[in-house]
């Protein structure tokens, strides 16, 4: 690696890293190599073998589903700081999902044996590793359970407010994701979305200038998303 982006002098690390001694930093650095990606390109497809965990330092990353006779299920965006692959740490799979960046990304690619013996003798790195898990985990379980609760008005304001609150974590950000990636997300229908992103801006409920999203009442998308 780079001596200016060692793992020790990462500015950028996850909160798992501050957990470990130098020797398993060290350890680290050995069997860690980074790349930059440009907005587009593919860290890792469907069905390739797991042989690391993906650390993304920078930039943003969509997880989806691809299906030979319909078109690819984005199942979550990944933000900063978030492991990749964690799923298949615990057996020798191939990977579930294909990852492709949607901004230009820097990313760290850590061989998933030393990453297995890190969690394996480190509770307090194992526990941070679990902890981000868990809350990707009910994330996205909160995230379905809403689609068969709500119309599409209300699942365009809960997505809306996911990416807000949980992925670019501010009320105004760059909406990366096409107007179809964005209805399979919600297993709705490009035109759908549109007429609802419409509405809510001549509603005044949200801005959009280019790709770039202000949310202006909060509030009023939060009871949408709640009653549909």
């Amino acid at each position: 690696m780079n001596p200016s982006i060692l793992c020790r002098d990462c500015t950028l690390r996850s909160c798992a890293l501050y957990t470990l001694s130098e020797k398993e930093i060290l350890r680290m650095e050995a069997l860690t190599c980074q790349a930059t990606f440009k907005k587009g390109e593919i860290l890792r497809k469907q069905g390739t073998p797991l042989e690391s965990v993906i650390y993304l330092r920078r930039g943003y990353v969509k997880e989806y589903l691809s299906h030979e006779h319909f078109a690819d299920q984005v199942i979550q965006l990944v933000k900063p700081k978030t492991y990749i692959g964690l799923q298949g740490l615990a057996k020798n799979a191939n990977s579930t999902f294909s990852y492709q960046t949607i901004t230009e990304a820097d990313v760290c690619y850590i061989d998933k044996t030393i990453f297995n013996e890190l969690i394996s003798g480190n509770g307090k790195f194992a526990r941070e590793i679990l902890i981000a898990l868990s809350n990707e985990s009910v994330s996205n379980h909160k995230r379905f359970l809403s689609l068969n609760q709500t119309q599409t008005f209300g699942k365009v304001a809960g997505l809306l407010i996911y990416l807000s609150e949980e992925i670019y974590e501010a009320g105004t950000f760059s909406l990366d994701l096409s107007r179809s990636e964005l209805a399979h997300m919600i297993a709705s229908t490009r035109e759908s979305v549109t007429r609802a992103l419409l509405w809510f801006q001549n509603e005044k409920i949200i801005s959009i200038q280019e790709s770039v999203v202000h949310i202006i009442h909060f509030e009023r998308l939060a009871e949408f998303a709640k009653k549909g």
